[in-house]
This record gives structure tokens, sequence and C-alpha cells, in this order.
């Protein structure tokens, strides 16, 4: 996996991925991209009325539920959350001038006033996320420097957007990925970028910073190789366990503990996020026809 990233030089021969990724109709794994797009976002009245609608799918009530629809504060400028967080009334108190969509599924989010950009990969480890490091970076970055506000998000805030965030802290913040990752992870309890994603962070890092401070280990259980950063069994013993679990039972993100709590989980291990989709985008449509009538 490590030798796939090894120059990013290669990658940045790529002519401006991000800007290539808004005309995108299929992700680059193949993956078709929802080209839905809302001018209407959520509010906390439809998502307090969708909690208490029995017919609501368990892992879209997690997702609606903290720690997933916590916005949280990565610096002055930075936010990262879930399609929870990403409500009219947090968009408005915050100021946010920008939107960074690290999905495919999702509709994007238009709103005067505010530019919206998608990155469109899968939470899975053999996504080319790391094509669209340098772009996001260097927007947030500007985005900043005219006294904007960014929000990156995906669907539940855990790994997509988070290894976004992590790979701005190290290109612009000075940040070791080690750090980084810390960082995010103790403002952002269920942040965790999946193995193949951190591989590719470790590429990153080595680019801009000539060294790494972190290495992937392999490990055997139940007599398969698991691999995991080289920090987590010491430092997070609760994310090294469910790291390992994912591995071993070959399951995406969408279907394991994303936080240290045996009673909050994705319940049913057939669904992915499409389904997760298929149902909040019905609840997206229900919202803004509710707004129209009224």
């Amino acid at each position: 996996m490590g030798v796939k990233y090894s120059k990013f030089e290669h990658l940045k021969t790529i002519d401006s991925p991000l800007n290539q990724a808004q005309l995108m109709k299929m992700t680059r794994s193949g993956l078709q991209i929802n080209q839905d797009v809302t001018t209407k976002p959520l509010n906390r009245r439809t998502i307090e009325k969708l909690k208490q609608n029995q017919k609501t799918a368990p892992d879209v009530l997690i997702i609606l539920s903290p720690p997933f629809c916590d916005v949280d504060r990565i610096t002055d400028h930075l936010y990262l959350t879930g399609m929870g967080g990403l409500t009219e009334e947090n968009l408005s108190t915050l100021n946010i001038t920008c939107i960074v969509n690290a999905t495919y599924e999702m509709p994007l989010l238009r709103m005067k006033g505010i530019e919206s950009y998608r990155v469109p990969v899968d939470d899975d480890g053999s996504e080319e996320i790391i094509l669209y490091f340098d772009d996001i970076a260097n927007l947030i970055d500007m985005t900043s420097r005219q006294n904007g506000r960014t929000i990156v998000h995906c669907m539940a805030g855990a790994s997509r957007s988070s290894t976004l965030v992590i790979a701005y802290l190290i290109k612009f913040r000075d940040y070791n990925l080690r750090t980084a990752f810390c960082y995010v992870k103790s403002l952002r309890s269920c942040a965790r970028p999946n193995i193949g994603f951190f591989t590719q962070l470790i590429a990153y890092e080595r680019y801009y910073r000539k060294d790494t401070s972190v290495e992937i280990i392999e490990i055997v259980r139940k007599g398969k190789k698991v691999q995991v950063p080289d920090f987590y069994p010491t430092m997070f013993p609760e994310l090294f366990k469910a790291e390992v679990n994912r591995q071993l039972n070959k399951s995406h993100m969408s279907n394991i503990k994303l936080q240290d709590s045996h009673d909050r989980n994705y319940i049913n291990p057939r669904r992915k996020y499409q389904d997760m989709q298929r149902d909040i985008q019905a609840m997206i449509v229900k919202n803004n026809n509710m707004d129209s009538q009224q």
C-alpha cells in the first residue's frame, strides 16, 4: 500500500483535481456521484422531528446525534462536522463562507454567499483522497487569508473530512502527522481516518516534511494480517481494537463503532452509506417541501 503513494510528486502532475472533480459524474473508482444540488440546509427543527420519528433508521439517528452532529472548531477559520452538523443555524452562527463536501453520495449544498466544493470519494482506503490534499489545503488557507471560514464535512465527520483537515494542518500549520491526528482527535472524539487514508497522509507528510512521524505496522490476529498506525496500540487502545475488528470483519467504515461506547454503533451491518443516503435524501426533500409551503 505504501509503495503506491511513495512519490507524491507523481500525483501532483494531475492539473487541479478539485476543479476536475466539480464536473465529474463518476468517482475515479467508478461510483456514481450524486448530482443533486440543494439550496436549503437542514435545520434543528427538522432534525428533532427526525429523531422523534420511529421510522427513522437507527444509523441515520446516530449521525444526527453527538458526537457526529457536533461542529468542532479546528482553527479560528476551520470547522469539522458530519452531515448532521451542516444546519442552517450552524452555518449562520459560524459565518461559514466555504463548504467542503467530502462525499460522493450527498447532495451539494449551494447557498448565497457560500462557496461549495465536492471531494467525491468513498470512505474506502483504496480511494485516492490524496489527489485532493493540496487543493483543499490551499482552499482552506486562501479562505482564511480572506477572513472567511471553511467547514469540512462528510457523512459522520469521522474519516474523509478529518483526513482532509489533517492534511491541511500538515501543510500550513507545521504539524507532523501524529501531532495533527492527536490534535484533531482531541477536538473531535469520532475523528478517525481509515487505514488507507492514513497511508496516504504518511506519503503527504513525507513530501512536505521529508520525514514521517507515523509508520503502518502489521500484526497478526486470528491468523490474519492487520495494519494499524504504530501509535494506536499504546495511545488509542479502543481505536486500535476497533480498527482490528474492522479489518478482520472486512467491514465498511459505516458499519463499525466510531467512538468509545458500547451502545452506539451502526446497527445493521448490511446497510451501506448508499442506504443511509437514500433515507437522508428523502429527509432533505421533505424538509425543502415543508419550507416552501410556509
